[in-house]
């Protein structure tokens, strides 16, 4: 007679394979870490604080809830950052339409100032000659937009202003037609108004001047000799990629934040009016459609803003 086979010893842990805890991992479960990670990521959603306050719980009741299932672990992923957004969306809409919109303005401004800083120090570094290239201006140019950055706006606003008005008679020069010269430069002097009498409500924080890189990599990039002319692809591709991702970013925040989309149409609205003064026929579609966008964008936001603020009234 044969004599019984030992069974298999258990393992260090105790859970050898005939250990009657042991239950093996579903097939469709991501396992432990990933389901985790990829939970922390869409814990971003919510706000910094509320991350800080309830992240850990919200994050354990996800994995409990969705042990051992993909599908369930989707859905609830998805709940997670719908509620996440939500709550980023009400926290933003407490400060009100006016302060949003004059927000998006302030940026809209520190743009235009970036935009404006590598343009001249581009064309200095190709060797242009011309008095609104003077080093003195874009000194006090790219000093308002550092001070923007850390978070003075009303100080940078002040100091743009002065920047435009000390410059005007060299635009008056180079633009002969008052419909064109007034179409280049009252945007600029709306925004930078807006942050001189509403400027945004931030703590100031030198790192913030880490965005100075992004007129320096313009000036890299457009400062050459060679495309003094005309650009080629790829300093287009360099410029419109991360434009394209810029729009995209506004598109997706615009019923959360909209502010970032504010800035953007602003500028979109005022590259309308240009057209349609350059280019009167052949472009007078999208010249329309560029002129609405800031109204449509900013009616989005008083709308969605009003929405918001009585969800919340409700008790």
């Amino acid at each position: 007679m044969t004599p019984d086979r030992a069974p298999p010893a258990p393992d260090d842990a105790g859970t050898g394979p005939t250990a009657p805890d042991e239950v093996p991992a579903a097939a469709d479960d991501p396992g432990p870490t990933t389901r985790e990670r990829t939970g922390r990521f869409a814990l971003g959603a919510y706000p910094l604080d509320a991350r800080r306050a309830r992240g850990e719980e919200m994050l354990g009741t996800l994995l409990d809830a969705s042990d051992g299932s993909v599908g369930r672990f989707g859905r609830e992923i998805g709940g997670l950052v719908r509620a996440g957004l939500g709550e980023r969306a009400a926290r933003v809409a407490g400060a009100g339409a006016r302060r949003l919109i004059a927000d998006g303005f302030c940026l809209a401004g520190v743009w235009a100032m970036t935009l404006d800083l590598s343009v001249l120090l581009a064309q200095r570094v190709r060797g242009e000659q011309d008095a609104l290239l003077a080093p003195g201006s874009i000194a006090l140019l790219g000093l308002a937009l550092a001070v923007a950055l850390v978070g003075h706006d009303r100080l940078a606003g002040a100091g743009v202003l002065a920047w435009t008005a000390l410059r005007m008679p060299g635009l008056v020069d180079h633009h002969p037609g008052l419909g064109r010269l007034a179409a280049s430069e009252i945007p600029g002097l709306v925004v930078y108004s807006v942050m001189l009498v509403a400027p945004r409500r931030r703590r100031p924080d030198v790192r913030r001047l880490g965005w100075l890189a992004v007129p320096a990599a313009l000036v890299a990039v457009f400062g050459s000799p060679s495309i003094s002319d005309h650009a080629g692809p790829i300093e287009l591709g360099l410029l419109g990629i991360p434009a394209l991702a810029l729009v995209a970013t506004a598109a997706a925040m615009l019923s959360t934040d909209p502010r970032l989309a504010i800035a953007g149409a602003v500028w979109a609205t005022s590259l309308g009016f240009g057209v349609a003064l350059r280019i009167p026929r052949t472009s007078a579609a999208a010249a329309a459609l560029l002129i609405t966008l800031a109204p449509a964008v900013v009616a989005f936001a008083v709308v969605r803003t009003r929405r918001l603020q009585r969800r919340a009234a409700i008790p």
